[in-house]
């Protein structure tokens, strides 16, 4: 039977990077997406990998056409807020001038923080708590004119 089948590394890979884009999708909490990471890590049949990603659609293939499009967040002296969840894109930028830029992640999420402040402070404030091995990796890259960034933690 083909689900007591071996797998490979790259059948291993391939599983987490579908797990990582339904999470990004918003069909997996983070939660969820740790748990079934560290599961997809330690299978060893094609039944124990095909349990972890079995009640999420097939993977799509991505075209040019479907590719998605930068976001843009523009803040000039008057920051922009949302009271609920905001699902950022696969990149959005933001443009700040003398409005902070604050960014909170839930706790173990690895956010790796490389801006340049110039004029105004950039700072991670409190800790992620404990990082998995497959924590989910949020890049905030930039440079800060006049505006500080900081990155906080919301305890799940």
């Amino acid at each position: 039977m083909s689900d007591e089948l071996r797998v490979s590394d790259v059948e291993r890979e391939q599983a987490v990077a579908r797990l990582r884009e339904a999470s990004a999708e918003g069909r997996l909490t983070l939660d969820e997406l740790a748990t079934r990471t560290g599961s997809a890590y330690v299978a060893q049949t094609r039944g124990e990998l095909v349990h972890v990603t079995h009640d999420l659609p097939a993977a799509t293939e991505s075209t040019p056409e479907q590719k998605q499009r930068p976001r843009f967040v523009v803040a000039v002296f008057a920051p922009v807020w949302r009271p609920n969840r905001w699902r950022l894109g696969r990149r959005t930028f933001v443009f700040s001038l003398f409005a902070p830029v604050n960014v909170t992640a839930p706790e173990h999420v690895d956010v790796q923080l490389s801006a340049f402040g110039i004029f105004a402070p950039v700072r991670e404030l409190g800790l992620p708590g404990e990082l998995p091995p497959s924590a989910p990796r949020v890049r905030v890259n930039g440079v800060s004119l006049f505006a500080p960034v900081f990155v906080s933690f919301k305890p799940s």
